[in-house]
């Protein structure tokens, strides 16, 4: 899988943190049984300033909080084809559900070394 990664410099004020939070990184998975399925087409990797999915991701330069609690990451998605402005909208629901692109995905590993 690519990943196009590098510096980004960040101008102006933003109203919210300069990444996404640690309660929202990590694996998830639209469907929990595909958890265990390396570079599943259903997963989601969330990292502090980049969502990546199978075969596209987004490049996070600016976050913003909205009214009802989601987070708003500005700046470029990406795939094979090439990259443009874009956005992407997460919202935790709970600490194993998280809200993206309209769909709801599963956490696909323990968090904080919960319980079980």
């Amino acid at each position: 899988m690519k990943y196009l990664l590098g510096a980004l410099l960040i101008s102006g004020t933003a109203h919210a943190a300069d990444q996404l939070p640690s309660s929202m990184l990590g694996k998830w998975a639209s469907d929990a049984a595909a958890c265990g399925q390396q570079s599943s087409e259903l997963g989601m990797t969330v990292e502090p300033r980049t969502v990546l999915f199978y075969e596209h991701g987004y490049q996070i330069k600016r976050i913003t909080r909205l009214k009802d609690g989601s987070l708003k990451g500005t700046g470029y998605g990406f795939a094979d084809d090439g990259r443009s402005n874009d956005s992407i909208t997460l919202k935790l629901i709970d600490p194993n559900k998280l809200q993206a692109k309209g769909e709801i995905y599963h956490r696909c590993e323990k968090h904080n070394g919960g319980a079980r």
